[in-house]
C-alpha cells in the first residue's frame, strides 16, 4: 500500500505525491466521520467546534484505514510511534493553516471531499499581512480521495479548501 518511493523522497529530504493502493471501501464514510467529530467536540475538543475547521487526534483503533496504514508506515520506516491528526472542514469557504512548515515528517491522505495543496521546497514567499503568496511552490496539486502527499520536516506547505473535506495528517520524527 505504501509506495516504493517514499522512502527514497524521504532521504533525499523531497516532497512526494501519490495514491494509495487502496479500495474505496477502506475509506470511512460521511456517517461515520460526522458522528466522530460530534463525539470529539462533546468529550471537550474544542478545536472540533467550528465546522469551518476541525482538528481532532485520532487513535489507531478509531477508524481501520488509520490503523492500516499506521502499521504500514511502521514497517516501511522502521518507526513506531506515528501520530495521526485528522483535518476537516464542511464549507466551501472554510480556512487552513497558511502556509507552514511542520517540526516533523507528515504524510497526508486525503479521505473525503477534495482540496488543493501546494508544497513550497525552496522557501515559501507568503505574507501574512496580505495572506498572498506569489507563484513559488514546488507542487500545487487537488488532492482527491486516496491520493497522499509527503512533506519533510521543515518544508512549507499548505492546503486550501475551498469544499468540505477530510484528511488525515500522520507525522513522525
Amino acid at each position: 500500500m505504501i509506495p516504493d518511493g517514499l522512502t527514497q523522497a524521504i532521504a533525499e529530504r523531497k516532497a512526494l505525491h501519490g495514491r494509495l493502493d487502496l479500495p474505496e471501501s477502506a475509506f470511512p464514510s460521511w456517517d461515520q466521520i460526522v458522528p466522530y467529530f460530534d463525539q470529539s467536540f462533546l468529550n471537550g475538543n474544542k478545536r472540533a467546534r467550528d465546522p469551518h475547521k476541525i482538528f481532532v487526534n485520532v487513535d489507531t483503533n478509531d477508524f481501520p484505514i488509520v490503523r492500516q496504514i499506521k502499521t504500514e508506515l511502521g514497517k516501511t520506516l522502521n518507526k513506531a510511534g506515528i501520530s495521526c491528526h485528522c483535518y476537516a472542514g464542511f464549507s466551501p469557504n472554510a480556512m487552513a493553516s497558511p502556509p507552514h512548515k511542520d517540526g516533523m515528517e507528515v504524510f497526508f491522505v486525503m479521505i473525503k471531499g477534495t482540496m488543493p495543496w501546494k508544497i513550497f521546497e525552496n522557501g515559501c514567499d507568503y505574507d501574512d499581512r496580505t495572506q498572498t503568496m506569489t507563484t513559488k511552490s514546488t507542487f500545487s496539486r487537488r488532492l482527491i480521495p486516496g491520493d497522499f502527499v509527503y512533506i519533510p520536516t521543515g518544508v512549507y506547505h499548505c492546503a486550501m479548501p475551498d469544499s468540505s473535506r477530510v484528511g488525515f495528517s500522520f507525522g513522525w520524527g
